[in-house]
């Protein structure tokens, strides 16, 4: 379990979600379903779905993830996103990681993967990771250092991406960086 203040990259630090962050968490989600606002249904409908989703992916988090951990991220003390990790025995998951529209597209979530990756190293576990399949940059950050799709866990929606360490960045004799797929288990 994390308790207090993580130090990530870009001068992001990841602390426990608390109660309080329940309304900017459902308004995060709200803000960035863009996909489900360009379907052509009525306002209100649409809007029902967002609700019926975000209830839907609270619920199934914690069904499928019963030891995730939930960290709300946060920049010079604004909350500028969140992250939910499954730290299990087996492997390091990164079950969802999402920014406000301010926060995009500045490399905080490729910094976040880097991250994560070297923490995957330090465990000697893999790293799994979603990856919506028409979100083009994150496929190609993810194939650019060495994820490969795990076709047994994606759907239509998600490719389910693995990551696995080398004997030498679990060593730490070098640095995490684009490569090819591993191949092989830890």
């Amino acid at each position: 379990m994390i308790h207090g203040n993580v130090t990530l990259p870009h001068g992001i630090t990841a602390r426990p979600a608390r109660a309080s962050d329940k309304d900017f968490l459902a308004k995060m989600y709200r803000d960035n379903r863009d996909d489900l606002r360009m379907a052509d249904a009525d306002t209100d409908y649409i809007e029902m779905t967002i609700e019926w989703q975000l209830k839907a992916q609270k619920g199934g988090y914690g069904q499928n993830f019963p030891d995730a951990i939930y960290l709300i991220l946060e920049k010079n003390g604004t909350r500028i996103g969140r992250i939910t990790l499954d730290i299990n025995p087996v492997e390091l998951r990164l079950v969802d990681l999402d920014f406000i529209k301010k926060a995009q597209g500045k490399g905080f979530g490729s910094s976040i993967l880097l991250w994560l990756m070297k923490a995957s190293a330090q465990t000697k576990k893999p790293l799994l990771v979603p990856a919506r399949r028409d979100d083009f940059s994150m496929a190609k950050f993810l194939a650019k250092y060495g994820f490969v799709e795990d076709s047994t866990m994606s759907d239509q929606v998600y490719a389910r991406m693995s990551w696995f360490p080398t004997a030498d960045e679990m060593a730490g004799l070098v640095e995490i960086g684009p490569r090819s797929a591993a191949a092989g288990t830890v």
